[in-house]
């Protein structure tokens, strides 16, 4: 009869344990976390505000005073993750699914658009500081550029980008820029460049390319200008099989 109790005991106690790795292993140790920045366009101030919870969720937002131009929401998976974008261009709106290398794709009704197994990770404005911190070693000073890609919903194509280093700040600013990864994608990638701190954990900087449209009714076309964070935007800490295929 001990025995028994002994044994009942022991596989309670490794299933707790399992549980308690299973539940860290989902939340990647997240800290709860709101960002803000102001977008100069010109002379017009367009607001973004990100959001991470508990479960390592990220809600993003640019409003240009009550309007909302652009929402959206990242859910980080065990590998891989889902986007819905909710508000914004027409063109933007889905959800996009990433499981260890397979990407697919549904319209605002649950309508599959596409599906593919991919050969690079992807990479999205919603983590890219997760991202970069992700590779943080990766991308040095003379190296060849980081490839990734970058989920088009309305062309139903995941687009060719990529990530260089450049040198650093005058406060030791780690300075990253992100590039078209091909001829065509410059007549819809204008570089942008990022501005984190020098250890790569908090994103301080924006400057290029945003993935808002300045109105959502009118035909597509992107935010280009400056932001500097108010608030600064701190990277979670995302396991590199998140992003899919490991970067080469």
């Amino acid at each position: 009869m001990p025995w028994k109790i002994c044994s009942i005991r022991s596989a309670w106690m490794l299933f707790i344990f399992l549980s308690a790795g299973l539940s860290s292993a989902q939340t990647d140790n997240s800290r709860p976390s709101t960002a803000s920045a102001r977008v100069m366009v010109k002379d017009v101030v367009i607001n973004l505000t990100e959001q991470v919870d508990t479960s390592g969720n990220i809600d993003r937002e640019f409003r240009r005073g009550s309007e909302t131009l652009y929402r959206s929401r990242i859910q980080p998976l065990n590998q891989g993750f889902v986007l819905q974008v909710s508000a914004g261009h027409p063109s933007q709106l889905g959800t996009l699914r990433l499981e260890r290398q397979r990407l697919s794709v549904v319209d605002t009704q649950g309508q599959p658009l596409w599906a593919e197994e991919l050969t690079k990770p992807l990479c999205l404005p919603e983590f890219f500081p997760e991202f970069v911190k992700a590779h943080w070693d990766r991308l040095s000073l003379g190296r060849d550029p980081l490839a990734c890609g970058a989920p088009i919903i309305k062309a139903r194509k995941v687009a060719p980008v990529e990530w260089v280093r450049l040198p650093d700040g005058p406060r030791g600013e780690r300075l990253v820029e992100l590039r078209p990864g091909s001829f065509g994608m410059r007549f819809f990638l204008s570089p942008t460049r990022f501005t984190f701190s020098a250890d790569g954990s908090t994103l301080l900087a924006q400057e290029g390319q945003f993935d808002t449209t300045p109105d959502p009714k009118a035909s597509p076309s992107y935010v280009k200008g400056a932001a500097s964070y108010l608030v600064t935007r701190q990277a979670q800490n995302w396991p590199l099989d998140r992003f899919g295929p490991l970067a080469k």
